[in-house]
């Protein structure tokens, strides 16, 4: 054994509490180390002077005075222990039991609050919906299609144009494209034609969620008519 482990097993040898075999052993480490024998011999010292300490014994009158104490507090608890008493005690205890109850969900619950917040707050942009259409989406009950509502009894007599046309929110042609066929920049009289017809056509706006928006379509002219589509 170590000077360590038998310095710290001197009590118990001397209580008498190591096994036999660990007693010897301590034994035959003191008759060889000094200093673990000088530890033994000041552990001793100190056991004989507080054994020749002398022994105080409590006043006569203690015991009376600590008895008159318990049985005027118990008194006063009795008359204490009425139906308020017992609903503040029960409500207290069942504070306290909520308390520690849901101390440990608290946090976590806090937590899982937060980052829900969070998450929706990140996805909620991504998730609205457009006002704009898109090209070849499939009409649904939240957007509709322009249409054509009505078009001027004029007409020309050139044939396989495709416009693109852009449609505000009043079913009013506010710009177009040439989507296929001869560009108009060659033709002006042609382009006046056009523009002239576009003036004078009223379509039907497209709608988002019942409220009327900016859309496009192509018109497709086939001499003195047209066709429409979104």
């Amino acid at each position: 054994m170590t000077c360590r482990s038998v310095q710290n097993s001197l009590s118990a040898h001397l209580d008498g509490c190591l096994p036999q075999e660990s007693q010897g052993v301590v034994q035959a480490h003191l008759a060889r180390c000094g200093e673990c024998a000088l530890a033994y011999e000041e552990l001793l010292d100190m056991r004989r002077a507080l054994r020749d300490l002398p022994v105080l014994s409590p006043p006569e009158h203690l015991s009376v005075d600590l008895s008159v104490l318990a049985s005027r507090e118990a008194q006063r608890r009795s008359q204490r222990r009425n139906l308020g008493t017992l609903v503040a005690g029960w409500s207290s205890g069942m504070r306290l039991w909520l308390d520690n109850l849901m101390r440990p969900v608290a946090l976590p619950m806090a937590g899982g609050l937060v980052s829900a917040l969070l998450l929706f707050s990140v996805l909620v942009p991504s998730i609205a919906f457009s006002r704009r259409p898109i090209v070849q989406d499939v009409p649904i009950s939240i957007f509709t299609e322009a249409a054509l509502k009505s078009q001027p009894p004029f007409g020309f007599n050139d044939d396989n144009f495709v416009l693109e046309v852009l449609v505000n929110e009043k079913g009013s042609m506010v710009d177009y494209v040439v989507a296929g066929g001869e560009p108009l920049s060659l033709n002006p009289q042609l382009r006046r034609s056009i523009e002239n017809t576009l003036l004078f056509t009223e379509f039907r706006p497209a709608t988002s969620f019942g409220q009327p928006t900016l859309s496009k379509l192509f018109v497709s002219f086939k001499r003195s008519h047209y066709n429409v589509k979104s």
